[in-house]
């Protein structure tokens, strides 16, 4: 956590002079959580990020008197030149927030959830359990984006739904930062959650209040996640098929590549079911897989989904935000990554804290692999996991009191 009342918590120095700058106040245009600091040599103002979520590891600097921009080149393009452009072109819309007080408190933690990516979005969210767990001498104010509303769990002692969209979560928007700006006349003490974007710590049915998956239960799904802005198809095709707004198209590949891979796992596992989950419903299914696709998210129809992940003993899917739920619910993912291997293991929920089981259950293959042989992985996985666990765990043992 960041101390920003009474006394600011950062530190930095002027990148002209050296000199350590002075923290003037805090300035929160959205997604971002800024430090305006002031050099005393120099007379020059800058605006610093916060150390906190993607600021935590990267670090940068605005003079937007002069636009200068000092940053890493990893986070440069995609993170402060972004807040660079929303500061010079601030939105004047005025933003609906709706405060829910459900326990008023005079020392506070808050953990900012806006953003421009679903997944990181719901990262950040997750960060709450830790609050809530080990910083209950703190209320916790939770700022969420409004489609991220139902998933905020128990315990919180506010909530500030914003309607933002997840294109405009990197904008600058005035009111917003007037309204955290008079909230925040009601504490005594302030503190900013680092909202680490990838915490390790939690348990996701706090938050969708939907079990995990019983791998007890005699009938299971099989379940691909499927959407339809990233398609399992060649990538050259799909840039191509995008181009010309024939996107479909590539919808048709990936049905047949679906139905092909289910149709050579249902030769092996003729007792499962097997089921497409996710946002699109462009082409069809036969009636043997069960169609769970919606055209528009909500809380209803996510909430609807996780009980399908739930109920998979595999889910499959495209690497990307897209996983996350699935992959927290379900027993075992196979993600199918293309390029994105720099952003390896991101898009999952573990589950499992054994390395050996973990290996087996969360599998990372590229999705240029053949239907036969991803068939033939997926297989494997669903009919050895009850015999790899018994082996890999037998040592675990719960021994008689006095007994050896």
């Amino acid at each position: 956590m960041i101390e920003i009342k009474p006394n600011i918590q950062h530190k930095s120095n002027c990148p002209y002079s050296g000199q350590p700058l002075t923290p003037i106040r805090v300035f929160w245009p959205g997604m971002q959580i800024c430090v305006i600091s002031k050099c005393s040599d120099c007379n020059c103002e800058f605006i610093e990020g916060l150390r906190v979520a993607h600021s935590v590891h990267s670090p940068y600097q605005i003079d937007l008197a002069k636009k200068v921009i000092w940053s890493n080149e990893n986070n440069k393009e995609w993170f402060v030149k972004p807040l660079l452009e929303a500061l010079q072109n601030p939105e004047n819309e005025e933003l609906e927030i709706q405060k829910e007080v459900f326990r008023e408190c005079r020392r506070i933690i808050v953990l900012n959830c806006i953003d421009y990516l679903y997944g990181h979005c719901f990262l950040k969210l997750l960060n709450a359990q830790r609050h809530l767990d080990s910083d209950s001498d703190c209320g916790l104010v939770v700022i969420v984006p409004k489609f991220l509303r139902w998933m905020v769990p128990e315990g919180v002692s506010e909530v500030w739904t914003v309607n933002i969209s997840l294109h405009k979560g990197s904008c600058y928007y005035p009111s917003f930062e007037n309204f955290v700006a008079e909230q925040f006349r009601r504490y005594d003490e302030i503190y900013i959650s680092k909202a680490h974007s990838h915490p390790s710590q939690f348990d996701i049915t706090r938050f969708t209040r939907v079990p995990k998956h019983n791998f007890e239960q005699k009938e299971f799904k099989i379940s691909f996640v499927w959407r339809e802005d990233r398609i399992w198809c060649n990538s050259l095709l799909f840039r191509i098929l995008r181009k010309v707004k024939m996107l479909y198209l590539g919808s048709a590949i990936q049905n047949w590549k679906v139905r092909r891979l289910f149709e050579k796992m249902r030769k092996r596992l003729p007792e499962a079911k097997f089921a497409v989950v996710g946002l699109g419903k462009t082409s069809k299914f036969p009636e043997w897989i069960e169609d769970h696709r919606v055209d528009k998210f909500d809380a209803k129809t996510e909430i609807e989904m996780c009980k399908v992940y739930a109920t998979s003993r595999l889910v499959i899917g495209l690497h990307g935000s897209n996983m996350l739920l699935p992959s927290g619910h379900a027993g075992m993912t196979l993600d199918l990554i293309d390029k994105r291997w720099g952003n390896f293991a991101q898009d999952i929920l573990y589950q499992e804290t054994d390395p050996r089981l973990a290996t087996f259950r969360y599998r990372f293959l590229p999705v240029q692999m053949s239907i036969s042989v991803l068939a033939n992985i997926a297989a494997w996985m669903m009919l050895s996991y009850c015999e790899f666990k018994s082996q890999m765990t037998a040592d675990v043992v719960d021994l008689v009191p006095g007994e050896e």
